[in-house]
């Protein structure tokens, strides 16, 4: 018999019903994996229900400051120019190396021929 685990219950904010679809596990017996699909069994589908209660996605979001976002405010494509120009005035010459890291390494070097002799 296969199982299928679903975790149902209150969103901790809002209070609405809520089936958490991403915690749902579908455990397919030996004789379903044989034909290929979960519930594929002559014995079908047992369900368990659990309780687990967690704010729903949109009180989420509400809560990170995600939904009470206005989209129309923004253009839609200075964010990416800005984002790109701020990568670009920090990225750092390719064709110099830096010369802390080099000389670090150089004395781990000595250090590693001290510990030898």
């Amino acid at each position: 018999m296969c199982r299928m685990v679903v975790f149902e219950g209150l969103c901790t904010r809002c209070g609405t019903p809520q089936t958490w679809t991403d915690l749902t596990q579908e455990l397919s017996c030996l004789e379903a994996k044989n034909k290929g699909y979960f519930g594929e069994c002559s014995r079908g589908i047992h369900v368990e229900e659990h309780d687990f209660d967690q704010e729903c996605n949109t009180c989420a979001d509400e809560d990170e400051g995600i939904g009470d976002l206005d989209e129309a405010l923004a253009p839609a494509g200075n964010s990416n120019n800005s984002f790109q120009h701020s990568m670009s005035s920090h990225q750092s010459n390719p064709g110099k190396s830096n010369p802390s890291k080099r000389g670090a390494a150089e004395d781990a070097g000595e250090a590693s021929k001290k510990q030898r002799t």
